[in-house]
């Protein structure tokens, strides 16, 4: 539309949900502990079945469609975005769900991935850090976690953008070892056991 000489159509902006990933067990707690989602190698997430009571809630998949999945990892140094997918399709695969996104990319290292917020109140995203502050916890990093741990909901608009332009410019702007060659690198430490052969481990899921 175009009132007046100027453009004044909205500019889209693609619907983003925050997915936290825990931190791996230890291997007192685990031994064989993987940490196997998501499937970065293959633009995938929600293979183990871990989220189907919440996103992944295979009922309410079909609502994911089209959206895009910031996956906030926590750790020693705070929640950080170690990736944002591109627009997610669903793949029904009756007891489970699972998303898929093109084109496939590594995530960032978990040390050199943007900050979401740590407990020092310190965050890469303002208008995040904003939305989070009056959230009834008493740690900055127990907020965001009170705030998304469950929630199917999109951000809104302004948060998604912000996070778009952030992960967008670092991808652009970034040097290649802020990038991980293993998914070990994105974790902010390397789980009990780790899985050499994720081509195997991803067949064996969907098959």
């Amino acid at each position: 539309m175009v009132e007046n000489g100027r453009n004044t159509m909205t500019r889209m902006v693609p619907k983003v949900i925050i997915s936290i990933l825990r931190r791996p067990k230890s291997r007192r707690e685990d031994p064989h502990e993987m940490r196997t989602d998501p499937l970065w190698e293959f633009g995938s997430f929600g293979c183990t079945g871990c989220h189907k009571k919440n996103l992944m809630n295979p009922d309410k998949i079909h609502l994911l469609r089209g959206v895009r999945l910031a996956f906030a990892q926590g750790g020693d140094h705070g929640f950080k975005l170690v990736h944002l997918s591109p627009s997610v399709k669903t793949v029904d695969h009756g007891s489970f769900a699972e998303l898929k996104w093109h084109p496939v990319t590594m995530p960032f290292k978990y040390a050199r991935a943007p900050l979401l917020i740590n407990n020092d109140g310190e965050s890469d995203f303002p208008l995040l850090k904003s939305f989070i502050a009056k959230t009834n916890r008493p740690t900055w990093e127990s907020k965001f976690a009170s705030k998304f741990r469950s929630r199917r909901k999109p951000v809104e608009p302004e948060i998604a953008d912000e996070m778009a332009n952030v992960f967008k410019q670092l991808c652009i702007l970034g040097q290649p070892d802020m990038f991980a060659s293993t998914y070990v690198e994105a974790l902010p430490y390397p789980p009990p056991n780790v899985d050499l052969d994720r081509r195997q481990t991803y067949l064996g899921l969907v098959s």
